[in-house]
């Protein structure tokens, strides 16, 4: 793995060049009343778009670097939920377990999250109107963030993938097998990284958002929802690092990844 640390300032490099910084579009003073946090991420959406689902590093590496995020397991087996420093796999027969320190990822970006940033109340939005007033509040979007909205949601659906079979497929076939879990009045944490769209091949663009019900028996990736009553926190982040993989691209290409499945 070829790991490369990133400080968000202003951007100058492509997704592929080494040092990559990010512009500032709201005076330095509003930022530097928030104290920002670190983001860790294993790959690359454009690796795993391409169907690099060979787990990359650890869990419990993975945990030295944050206490909060999301991602995949080992051969894109389900869905991945980082919680109050545990790592939760949703699977695609329904159930959430404990992962293992011993298992691994393809993908994760986490953070040790701290809530700096308030962005109150977000009673009564779906999901476009959730990620709509998230973003309209964030002090510069053409930074990375992350976010815990947490609450009650009148609905929510959220979806899990099971293994796919090798020769490995690209993502948007591997998603053509995901199951659905549709729930009503449930209560949980939605866990959001937000990306900005500058860098595509790095993360998904906008917010992506994983869920875990807080009885910890729910969760996955979340396709809709409707939030009942629920608060939400953030944080901007200052320094990115990306753990590149060792395999290189298949060169067949990548498929775009159907409506909703970033």
């Amino acid at each position: 793995m070829r790991i490369v640390s990133v400080r968000l300032r202003s951007l100058v490099a492509a997704f592929a060049i080494a040092c990559v910084a990010f512009a500032t579009s709201v005076p330095a003073a509003d930022l530097s009343q928030v104290a920002p946090v670190d983001l860790f991420q294993v790959s690359t959406i454009a690796a795993l778009s391409a169907g690099l689902y060979q787990g990359e590093m650890r869990l419990a590496d993975v945990a030295r670097h944050g206490d909060f995020g999301l991602g995949t397991l080992d051969g894109l087996d389900g869905e991945m939920i980082v919680l109050d420093g545990v790592f939760y796999h949703a699977k695609s027969d329904g159930t959430v377990l404990v992962a293992p320190d011993a298992a691994k990822t393809p993908f994760a970006q986490v953070v040790f999250f701290q809530g700096n940033l308030d962005f109150g109340p977000v009673d009564g939005l779906d999901l476009a109107g959730l990620k709509a007033a998230l973003t309209a509040q964030l002090p510069d979007p053409s930074r990375f963030y992350a976010a815990r909205v947490e609450g009650t949601f009148a609905s929510l659906t959220a979806r899990s993938a099971p293994a796919p079979k090798k020769p490995w497929p690209p993502l948007a076939e591997a998603l053509k097998t995901q199951s659905l879990f549709p729930m009503t009045q449930v209560a949980g944490t939605m866990i959001g990284i937000y990306s900005p769209a500058s860098v595509p091949g790095l993360a998904p663009a906008g917010w992506h958002f994983h869920f875990l019900s807080a009885d910890r028996r729910h969760g996955g990736h979340v396709l809709k929802a409707q939030v009942a009553k629920a608060v939400a926190k953030g944080d901007i982040v200052k320094v990115l690092t990306v753990s590149y993989p060792d395999e290189a691209l298949p060169r067949r290409g990548t498929a775009p990844l159907p409506a909703g499945a970033e």
